[in-house]
């Protein structure tokens, strides 16, 4: 099942819309009333001020709180502007997990996060050095483009965004960052960064 059967299978009202840069479309511990599913941009999810995770094309925010009227376990914010459909949440969970094939859709998407959570927790026991090398794979793998030995990083991924998601002091980044740029791991072309691949 694709995401526009899956949608169409729900029978709710879908609206289009243009979130801006920064907008938070949930807060930790508040209501969020709606589902939506991005079309083209980047969010953050967090908890706790640090970075757990990205989300990009055709990821849903809005169902971390599966129950009606649960509060947000987490704060969502816009990286970029993003469009996306959104739809109320209200009922919408229930039927998005009342067919196997809708239910599958729906937890694998969860489980995709749910993985994040995971892979960012085991990153945190390591050195900074470590940590940081790890953050750079997992986000070059999830969003990055292969441009011959190096991957590309969407522009979005700054050193800033990038030191909060590995939770490095801005200090100690600057000089984890200078070091990788001196070894040739990354390159930064006009603030684009590319992961070099080891042969």
């Amino acid at each position: 099942m694709d995401r526009n059967e899956f949608l169409a299978e729900l029978h709710v009202d879908i609206e289009n819309i243009v979130l801006e840069e920064g907008y938070f479309i949930s807060k930790e511990n508040e209501r969020n009333e709606y589902v939506y599913v991005i079309e083209s941009g980047f969010c953050s999810f967090y908890r706790d001020n640090h970075i757990s995770g990205f989300l990009s094309d055709g990821d849903m925010i809005g169902i971390f709180d599966i129950l009606d009227g649960e509060k947000s376990t987490m704060t969502i914010q816009t990286l970029t502007t993003v469009t996306a459909l959104r739809f109320p949440k209200t009922g919408a969970i229930a039927r998005m997990i009342n067919t196997p094939q809708k239910s599958y859709y729906f937890y694998s998407r969860l489980q995709r996060y749910q993985q994040q959570f995971i892979d960012k927790s085991i990153i945190l026991t390591l050195s900074a050095n470590e940590r940081l090398t790890k953050c750079l794979n997992l986000i070059a793998n999830t969003h990055g483009k292969s441009v011959g030995r190096a991957i590309m990083l969407p522009k979005v991924f700054t050193i800033d965004i990038i030191a909060d998601y590995a939770e490095i002091q801005s200090e100690r980044m600057h000089y984890l960052y200078k070091k990788m740029i001196q070894t040739g791991r990354i390159k930064n072309l006009d603030g684009q960064l590319f992961i070099i691949i080891d042969n």
